[in-house]
């Protein structure tokens, strides 16, 4: 096997939710198949939605401004202490029975998202409409109207924040983070020309606040749905001098906005890191805590591209080009550590404590000495469908499409895409750095009857349960046995969210819009 590793493992005790999105926008504009769709392998310009190049580090000297005021920017509203709910058991609030179909015993309709926040209410997400299944009164909120990157409706027109919805996840107590994408061929590159407070032309600025991802909340009597922040604070050496809400930016240089489509979201359910959000973007993963951000990571490529000398006919000309990849698959090892899968490649990303030095990837300059890091312990290759050359550069990698990344209590790594199947492989210590893994002896999971996969989830019981795109839900036990649910219908697994808080554990299934939920696995 080829090893391609970088980083340390830092061991922490965290659970997160698991969830890979192949959600519609609800709006009929778009993608047309509900997935946003990568780029193809000849994608244009650097920024045409591949990754594009990554800005060089400032190393902290483009500050210089003062750090975001709270409140300030968008008009959004203090959220609400108890989140509008009251204080549960910990069985939660919702029924304990094995299978419950939630879409027909709250009256659910199809919806494209499901997440679930500190309070155990249920948020789902329904083109510019979004709702809350209330713990307290189990009654279902919607927006009175489209709040946030949704208000100026959906669409491509200049003046329009959002091209449709994506994913929602829950956060807080009454709150939730809702994701949007927007088209990522932006009018003059995804970047602010020039350094300088001149660069910010009325135009310019607003197309750099189209998608990302909006904080909301349950008003204070819990009878709508308000929008409280726009996420803008990134916590990053860069930052405008201006406190704008500008959106999710390149956290080392915000002059870049290469973050602009979410495309999947994770809430840490448990540990040290508990409420925290990841998000999977056209670009990488971005690390959110409450309104603050770090972006971005992801594990990357470089596509290499020659052409003939102009004045030379025994020289080529050689043009390097970052491929970072949508990403669809955000996970967790049983460490507690980010499991990426883009469309390339997948990486294990350890937390650290300082958001401000997440989005770094190995010590430099303007990092105060002794600063924990967080750095890969595999950056990687699926080796058996998609094998690179040693030195990290290539002249092509078929896009896997990965959309699920997963360990299971016995330590075993899955991976799994759309038309890739689904893998399973072992991410151990190598012998000469024991901070660095290597990943091996890679076996295929057969007989759910495709290769195409959408979601995975590893719970608490040993059993690792598998969304496909046209054959339902499906669990591969603690035995390796895969078989059939029972009782989950539809075919198309949109999103799987664990929830191990309550006893007995529930994950939560979204499948061709219905929710359903299954507890004590």
């Amino acid at each position: 096997m080829i090893r391609r590793l970088l980083g340390a493992c830092v061991g922490v005790a965290v659970m997160m939710t698991a969830v890979a999105c192949d959600s519609s926008n609800g709006t009929g504009k778009g993608p047309t198949d509900g997935d946003v769709q990568a780029p193809p392998d000849d994608a244009g310009t650097p920024d045409a939605g591949d990754g594009g190049t990554d800005p060089v580090p400032d190393a902290g000297g483009e500050d210089g401004g003062t750090d975001p005021i709270p409140g300030e920017g968008d008009g959004g509203t203090d959220p609400v202490p108890d989140g509008g709910v009251v204080p549960t058991t910990p069985e939660g609030p919702w029924p304990t029975d094995a299978l419950t179909d939630y879409s027909s015993k709250y009256g659910i309709p199809k919806v494209a998202s499901v997440g679930v926040d500190g309070a155990h209410n249920i948020w789902v997400l329904d083109g510019d409409r979004i709702g809350v299944l209330r713990a307290d009164t189990q009654k279902l909120v919607w927006t009175s109207q489209p709040i946030g990157q949704a208000s100026l409706g959906f669409g491509s027109e200049p003046h329009q924040l959002a091209t449709g919805s994506t994913v929602i996840c829950g956060g807080k107590a009454g709150e939730a983070y809702v994701g949007y994408i927007t088209y990522d061929n932006v009018p003059g590159g995804q970047r602010i020309a020039g350094r300088g407070e001149a660069d910010f032309d009325e135009a310019r600025y607003f197309e750099f606040q189209k998608g990302d991802m909006d904080l909301v909340q349950l008003n204070g009597d819990g009878t709508d749905i308000v929008l409280r922040e726009h996420l803008y604070r990134s916590v990053g050496t860069s930052r405008p001098s201006r406190n704008e809400a500008i959106g999710i930016r390149n956290s080392n240089d915000f002059h870049y906005d290469e973050d602009r489509s979410v495309l999947s979201c994770m809430r840490v359910m448990k540990g040290p890191y508990e409420g925290e959000v990841y998000i999977g973007t056209n670009h990488g993963v971005t690390r959110i805590r409450d309104l603050e951000y770090s972006s971005h990571r992801h594990p990357a490529w470089w596509l290499l591209t020659r052409t003939p000398h102009p004045t030379d006919p025994n020289q080529e000309v050689v043009k390097e080009s970052q491929r970072a990849g949508f990403t669809y698959g955000l996970g967790y090892s049983q460490a507690g550590e980010l499991l990426i899968a883009n469309d390339w490649k997948i990486g294990i990303l350890p937390p650290n404590q300082d958001l401000k030095w997440w989005d770094r990837e190995k010590p430099e300059a303007g990092i105060p000495e002794g600063t924990e890091l967080s750095i890969y312990r595999l950056n990687t290759f699926v080796d058996p469908v998609n094998p690179g050359a040693e030195d990290k550069r290539w002249e092509v990698a078929p896009q896997n499409r990965w959309r699920g990344f997963q360990q299971t209590k016995d330590g075993l790594y899955y991976v799994a895409g759309l038309g890739s199947g689904l893998w399973q492989f072992k991410a151990e210590p190598t012998r000469h750095d024991p901070t660095k893994s290597a990943d091996t002896d890679y076996v295929r999971i057969d007989g759910a009857g495709t290769d195409r996969f959408t979601a995975l989830a590893a719970t608490d019981d040993g059993s690792l349960f598998v969304g496909t795109e046209g054959r339902g839900l499906w669990r591969l036990t603690p035995q390796k046995q895969l078989e059939k649910v029972p009782g989950v219908g539809g075919s198309k697994v949109q999103q799987l969210v664990y929830d191990p808080r309550v006893t007995p554990s529930a994950l939560y299934v979204l499948v061709d819009g219905k929710v359903y939920v299954l507890r004590g696995h």
